[in-house]
């Protein structure tokens, strides 16, 4: 401590004396108690990403977050607000590389579950899962290599979010790309995408263009669980969400991709290519 500090604290009355030290306790304690609780968040994220990790027989372990600042007011006000388990450069047959996410919130949760991390059977108020296609995934679908995705009104890195996206691409049996703006819709189950404008192709080949573009797609065999509830455009990426409300948590449903029950259509898995297309996918 400096001289010019102890002569300051000399001339401290008691009372103020009294006052700094308990401020600089609760200083001490406040810090104490943070790390204690950050380190029992992380022990849970790592717990859950690998209990995750060997269920849904994931190469890597996911990205874990269990929400909530401090994590253990969970112990006291009985629910962690906020989940999430996401992977990156999932390996999907018949969709390619695809990044997954899924999140809950409104969980109810006990004490001894805030602290051993094990929320099975823990009432949740809503999951919500989500895929994304980039170029090269979507490109897949539609028969093009190059694809590109943007948002036609915001150019940023980040793009936004859109229901509608600009697509360039190379059809096959074209020697260019061409650029097009479509409309992303649901319709029940069905995913339809629908060109709304043709910003640049050759003359003379404008129907070509459309029909390589108009695209449906059954999201009920997508790894959702669900048939999608939203589609849009965000980041460079066709992204898919589906959701589930008011059920008790169990670990499968923390995978970020859902495998189903081959037997029962409202949770059917991915198939392949040609399940999942409708009429080609035209």
């Amino acid at each position: 401590m400096s001289s010019r500090a102890v002569t300051t604290a000399n001339r401290l009355r008691p009372w103020q004396r009294r006052l700094l030290g308990g401020v600089v306790g609760v200083a001490v304690a406040a810090g104490a108690v943070w790390v204690v609780d950050s380190a029992i968040a992380m022990r849970v994220e790592a717990k859950l990403s690998g209990a995750v990790e060997e269920s849904a027989n994931l190469s890597v372990s996911p990205d874990t977050y269990v929400g909530g600042t401090p994590y253990l007011g969970a112990a006291l006000f009985g629910e962690i607000p906020m989940m999430s388990v996401q992977s990156l450069d999932l390996s999907v047959e018949g969709l390619g590389i695809v990044n997954a996410r899924t999140e809950l919130s409104g969980i109810e949760v006990t004490p001894g579950q805030v602290l051993s991390g094990n929320f099975e059977g823990a009432p949740t108020e809503l999951l919500k899962r989500e895929i994304s296609l980039d170029g090269v995934a979507f490109g897949q679908l539609l028969g093009i290599t190059d694809l590109d995705i943007a948002n036609p009104y915001d150019i940023s890195p980040g793009g936004g979010v859109a229901s509608e996206a600009q697509l360039t691409g190379t059809p096959p049996g074209f020697d260019d790309p061409v650029t097009v703006l479509v409309d992303l819709r649901l319709r029940g189950p069905m995913f339809v995408m629908t060109v709304k404008d043709i910003l640049d192709a050759p003359e003379g080949r404008i129907d070509e263009v459309t029909e390589t573009f108009t695209y449906t797609m059954d999201t009920r065999q997508l790894p959702l669980q669900r048939p999608a509830s939203q589609v849009q455009m965000s980041g460079g990426s066709i992204i898919f969400e589906s959701e589930r409300q008011a059920f008790e948590l169990e670990l499968g449903l923390l995978a970020p991709l859902d495998t189903g029950a081959a037997d029962d259509p409202e949770t059917a898995a991915w198939k392949n290519a040609d399940d999942i297309a409708t009429d080609g996918g035209r």
